[in-house]
């Protein structure tokens, strides 16, 4: 009896010991929903990526067509991988991540859309500039609000005098 509560004994100062692992920074987290994100893309899976939505989230393409809620963005990504997006591959390039509140965030990074279908049957490469608006909600985080776009040439340099 007492070499088995000793034993008990050993295996609770041993738990009570170990660290607990580190807890994942929302940075991290992030980041993580960022890449999981390219791979449903890359799956060409409209339902994976769509899931990375609040309920209430929204989106608007960088062609201006806008989606609300999880139906509609599933939708519209359905419509763009079996059209100009069917092939393509997607990846993040640069992020930057900035903490609005403890469970908010604004999330800013550059896309590469590689093998986009064009109507004459070739393809390009189109590199966005992407901007989410994310919440954590019950652990994890979702995307409240997104936004690609590309920027726009510069002007031309006044012309001489």
């Amino acid at each position: 009896m007492v070499r088995l509560l000793g034993a008990s004994l050993t295996v609770v100062l041993l738990c009570a010991a170990t660290p607990a692992p580190p807890a994942v920074s929302n940075d991290t987290q992030i980041r993580q929903m960022a890449d999981d994100f390219a791979a449903a893309w890359n799956k060409h899976d409209p339902n994976a990526m769509a899931y990375f939505w609040s309920a209430d989230g929204d989106l608007i393409n960088p062609w201006g067509r806008k989606a609300k809620g999880l139906t509609e963005i599933q939708r519209l990504f359905q419509d763009e991988h079996n059209g100009p997006m069917k092939v393509s591959t997607y990846a993040t390039t640069a992020m930057s991540i900035r903490m609005l509140a403890p469970a908010l965030a604004l999330v800013d990074y550059d896309a590469e859309i590689a093998n986009v279908s064009l109507p004459d049957g070739s393809t390009t490469t189109f590199k966005p500039h992407v901007v989410f608006i994310v919440r954590k909600t019950n652990g994890k985080w979702w995307i409240v609000s997104a936004r690609p776009y590309a920027f726009m040439p510069p002007p031309p340099p006044p012309a001489p005098k």
